[in-house]
């Protein structure tokens, strides 16, 4: 509940019990002078230490503002000037795939069962023929179970929609 709202039916319950107290008789205006005083004391006491809350909170808040003032200028970097004897840059667009026309060793291919991938290239072979595995596409990346246990393999048919060929014998 907000707060506002207790300190209402604080003041509303304690006006009540003091009237509630009295036997039942008419109002006179000394009455009716004397809980209009009564009503506006708590409400002043009210927004007293209301106030004194929120000048709390401000003070918090001031205390955690860090300003921030950068020792030196931040560098802007300025567009390359290009003079009328250099080539311009060229666009390339994004959809012209990038052909790699990497050779692979044909040795290192083995069938597999099982999976909609017939035949691998073995990640192990791959190392031991001097090929980087890093530059071979994580698309193309499986495990395989073999004799020895789970070894990682590359996937022919997706390295050759990638532009990687196998070598001759």
């Amino acid at each position: 509940m907000s707060r506002k709202f207790i300190a209402a039916a604080l003041a509303i319950s304690t006006t009540i019990a003091t009237v509630s107290a009295m036997p039942a008789r008419a109002a006179s205006e000394d009455d009716i002078a004397k809980l209009l005083a009564g009503a506006a004391t708590i409400f002043i006491i009210g927004k007293a230490i209301q106030n004194s809350r929120d000048d709390d909170r401000k003070d918090k808040k001031k205390e955690e503002v860090r300003h921030y003032t950068p020792d030196h200028k931040p560098h802007v970097s300025k567009p390359p000037v290009y003079t009328h004897n250099a080539p311009l840059p060229k666009v390339v667009p994004r959809d012209v795939k990038t052909r790699h026309n990497d050779v692979l060793p044909a040795k290192c291919v083995r069938r597999i069962e099982g999976g909609r991938v017939g035949r691998v290239i073995m990640g192990r072979c791959l190392e031991r023929n001097n090929v980087s595995t890093r530059s071979l596409p994580k698309a193309c990346r499986m495990t395989v179970e073999t004799r020895r246990g789970a070894t990682r393999a590359y996937a022919l048919p997706c390295l050759r929609h990638r532009g990687y060929t196998l070598t001759r014998h």
